[in-house]
């Protein structure tokens, strides 16, 4: 069985490798792997297509959901990711499995076995619907904010910024109002459009339209300046600095 392992992190890739090669269910050969969404595109638009797919969902450039959106995906999937709040949307779009980070011995033998026993029909089955359900899924255009004893809504596109901190979220809006937001910066990420907002680190998430300017900072990152304050300075790093780049010239 020919695998290729979509991660951008090198330790993760490392293991997993490592797993694969030592498991009894099926023999797996690893033909690539991939850190990127933009390298994911390439790699698929001009090689066979594998016999399964372990997709990580959060890479350097954003949600590997956007490979889908560019491209057919011809194989099973099994998502992996660090976070566990996405293994009921990974469900929904019809991957073989999920596994949650750190990944197991016995957690990859339950998935591989779950594939082997699929037959033909059904693998086509769920690459069809995973295909077709990631298309189709409704980006985020409201927030429900719920704050004291009232609760109202907020356009995403009113908002300049995500941030997080000590596991709290607030959306901060050109007015200069901050909102509590009841949801993880990684689980915006899924939700919001892309081509609006980019997650610049594990802190923020920001809104095209409030980037005022960009300063060349040191080891080769950025600082990203915006139209309102900001609780802490804004750094892209050096390995998000060209897709950071890519995102902007994009507009």
């Amino acid at each position: 069985m020919k695998a290729v392992i979509i991660e951008d992190e090198t330790a993760a890739v490392t293991s997993l490798r490592a797993m694969l090669t030592e498991n009894q269910v099926v023999q797996v050969d690893v033909i690539a792997e991939l850190e990127s969404v933009e390298e994911c595109v390439d790699w698929f638009r001009n090689n066979p297509a594998p016999d399964l797919i372990f997709m990580d969902i959060h890479l350097a450039d954003g949600s590997a959901f956007g490979l889908f959106e560019q491209v057919d995906v011809p194989s099973p999937v099994i998502f992996t990711t660090a976070f566990d709040s996405y293994a009921l949307q990974a469900f929904q779009v019809n991957s073989i499995d999920y596994l949650l980070k750190p990944v197991t011995t016995a957690s990859l033998a339950r998935a591989l076995e779950k594939l082997r026993r699929l037959t033909s029909e059904e693998r086509n089955s769920h690459i069809e619907h995973t295909n077709d359900s990631i298309r189709t899924r409704h980006l985020l255009k409201n927030l429900l904010i719920t704050k004291a004893d009232k609760f109202y809504p907020l356009p995403v596109d009113e908002v300049c910024f995500f941030y997080t901190l000590n596991e709290k979220v607030m959306a901060y809006t050109a007015d200069g109002k901050v909102h509590p937001v009841d949801r993880t910066l990684d689980a915006l990420g899924e939700q919001l459009d892309g081509d609006t907002f980019f997650r610049a680190n594990r802190q923020f998430i920001i809104a095209r339209k409030a980037i005022r300017d960009i300063d060349l900072w040191f080891g080769s990152r950025l600082s990203v300046n915006l139209q309102i304050p900001l609780p802490e300075r804004i750094i892209i790093s050096k390995t998000k600095t060209p897709v950071f780049k890519r995102w902007i010239a994009a507009e």
